[in-house]
């Protein structure tokens, strides 16, 4: 619309009463209102305020060190306040402080805390030098616990495959697919000297927990664990074990010995893609685990079917019906963040910008809608 076109819109001399009170319904139409503002309309609607650190937060990852000032600047102004910031192998006191002070002169802060070094496979197999790189991982939560950041990521898949094709969708954009069939018959190989049994993983994990759990509740950092995606074992001669709710109940009962500090990374695109194998649905998960508050961080991803075969999806496109699911964490009042997760590929979109605000976007709406509805 051009600015000539607004200036007629909205000039008073030129709308009949009748069409002035159809207004709203065709804001809302047109997406320039939340879906429910019509019907709410005569009550007041519950807070939002994205900021606010005690309510449900929109967020992406990004790479630290391929961040641009360009791009925070981009974020600022699709009106993102929260982030989960990928610090890659290792990282310094002194870099985590520079890199939360330069987030924030853009007005983002840094809600969860990635550093891959618990994916060594000295301590997901259990191999000597572990300790070595369990204390590189609780030197890091410790320094995020001083400079106050929230949380920070898990997960304890070695020998994972992600992916057994990329395809171009019905809606043309490019997407990761998993087969379980091309996965046992094409992809799948001995992925190390030995096979490791699932009574292996969980000692090993459990030998890991027993090691950071006190490091991060004495920091104040929560372990967000995501599960296992595929859910599936095993996969290239190792067992996977976070592959449904029984899992998750073991680790938190027994393994974290109930501790506050432990919890879900609840990737819904996973949850969608074990369908009934995992044992309760995804909406059960965030109404059990988040009513506890131990749901933390969030992937808010959906999928076009559950296995044995699906692709990736934006979050309008799957099977799920995602507001569902987000109306659910305001039910629980979750205080999660969620970030958009994988990304389809779009035309012209290297830097995922594109990508970034589209998801984003529909993300807001949706947690617009469910705290008018819920609070």
């Amino acid at each position: 619309m051009s600015a000539l076109d607004s200036e007629k819109l909205i000039a008073p001399a030129r709308i009949a009463r009748r069409d002035l009170l159809k207004l709203p319904v065709m804001a809302a139409a047109c997406g320039l209102l939340p879906g429910s503002a019509v019907a709410h309309a005569a009550k007041p609607t519950g807070p939002l305020d994205e900021a606010d650190p005690e309510g449900t937060k929109i967020a992406i990852k990004l790479t630290v060190q391929h961040t641009s000032d360009e791009e925070l600047l981009f974020l600022k102004q699709i009106g993102l306040r929260w982030l989960h910031a990928d610090f890659g192998d290792a990282a310094s006191y002194d870099f985590i402080r520079a890199t939360r002070d330069r987030f924030a002169r853009y007005g983002l802060t840094i809600d969860c805390a990635l550093m891959e070094g618990y994916r060594s496979k000295r301590i997901q197999l259990g191999q000597p030098g572990r300790d070595e790189d369990i204390e590189k991982f609780n030197s890091f939560l410790t320094d995020c616990g001083r400079l106050g950041i929230r949380t920070s990521h898990i997960d304890f898949h070695p020998g994972n495959t992600y992916t057994t094709n990329m395809i171009t969708t019905n809606r043309g954009y490019t997407a990761r697919e998993f087969s379980v069939v091309d996965f046992r018959e094409k992809v799948e190989k001995q992925m190390f000297e030995r096979d490791y049994t699932a009574q292996e993983i969980w000692a090993n994990y459990a030998y890991f927990l027993d090691a950071v759990l006190p490091v991060a509740e004495k920091a104040g950092i929560k372990l967000a664990h995501h599960p296992d995606d595929p859910p599936i074992s095993p996969m290239n001669g190792v067992a996977k074990v976070f592959i449904n709710y029984a899992a998750y109940k073991h680790a938190e009962d027994v393994v974290s010995k109930g501790s506050k500090n432990w919890g879900l990374c609840l990737c819904l695109g996973t949850w969608l893609e074990g369908g009934d194998t995992m044992g309760k649905d995804a909406a059960t998960m965030i109404r059990e685990f988040g009513g506890r508050d131990k749901i933390f961080t969030v992937h808010f991803r959906n999928v076009s079917s559950p296995l044995p075969r699906f692709h990736e999806t934006f979050q309008d496109d799957g099977y799920q019906d995602m507001y569902l699911l987000m109306k659910a964490l305001r039910e629980v009042r979750s205080t999660a963040s969620l970030i958009p997760d994988h990304y389809p590929a779009i035309v012209s979109d290297a830097n995922l910008r594109i990508d970034n605000a589209y998801m984003v976007s529909a993300m807001r709406q949706m947690l617009r809608r469910a705290y008018e509805e819920v609070g």
